[in-house]
């Protein structure tokens, strides 16, 4: 009897271990998600404004994003949105990960006709935003609208990884303190009140507008509060930006 548990524990280890291995893989192998870019348009006549949306590490086809994104567009503004566990699907160097951000805002400008671009990040994506975002080459910063970062961590690593075995250890980056000196542009900073890791809290409510909804990282998934709060703030950062909030 016992040399059958021992099998069965050997077994039931070497499985665990093979969906810990598949899953840590999976965004590397394009089982997430496969689309690099995907685009949601507006009805809205010549918008002067787009986003760019970088998702999650569980990309566009799941996740709070996925609902996000499309009502952005039915509010007025054509979303770009990018799938970070395509475009981070492997460990990524500070410059790779500076010239994915560059290269997104300047594919939504060029595919949108945008004059300007509201560069989002959610999650995994918020954090990339936060940490790459007070370095965007001086020629773009005139063409960036706001920044807005939805639950975004302190410490920052630079391969999406939907397991987060891998988001421990030392960090790639820690953006709290560049992101603090920001101001070319307003930063909207959305954390769940139950968070105990967010960024949010470390910023300068001077210079940034911090908003606390309900819940924790994944804020209750509640994506209609999410986006009438992120057009509401952009609203009060711009009016311009959005003709009006979308209904919820």
């Amino acid at each position: 009897m016992r040399r059958i548990w021992l099998k069965r524990g050997i077994v039931g280890a070497i499985v665990t271990a093979a969906l810990v291995a598949l899953a840590l893989a999976a965004p590397a192998l394009h089982l997430i998600d496969q689309r690099s870019i995907r685009t949601y348009e507006t009805a809205r006549a010549n918008p002067d404004v787009a986003a760019v949306y970088i998702s999650g590490d569980m990309g566009m086809r799941f996740g709070i994003g996925r609902k996000v994104a499309p009502a952005l567009a039915k509010a007025g503004l054509p979303v770009v949105a990018i799938s970070s566990p395509v475009n981070f699907g492997t460990h990524r160097t500070r410059a790779q990960a500076d010239a994915i951000v560059a290269d997104s805002i300047r594919v939504a400008l060029r595919l949108t006709g945008a004059k300007r671009i509201v560069l989002i990040g959610q999650s995994f994506g918020s954090d990339i935003v936060a940490t790459i975002a007070p370095d965007i080459p001086v020629v773009l910063r005139p063409r960036v609208a706001a920044i807005v970062a939805v639950v975004p961590a302190r410490t920052v690593y630079f391969r999406a990884d939907p397991t987060t075995i891998t988001y421990h250890g030392t960090p790639d980056a820690e953006p709290a303190a560049a992101l603090r000196t920001l101001d070319w542009a307003p930063v909207i900073c959305i954390y769940g009140v139950k968070e105990t890791d967010s960024l949010c809290p470390l910023l300068d409510p001077r210079h940034a507008r911090i908003i606390g909804l309900p819940g924790g990282h994944f804020l209750h998934n509640d994506d209609r509060l999410l986006v009438a709060t992120i057009a509401a703030a952009l609203n009060r950062a711009d009016p311009a930006i959005l003709r009006a909030a979308p209904r919820t």
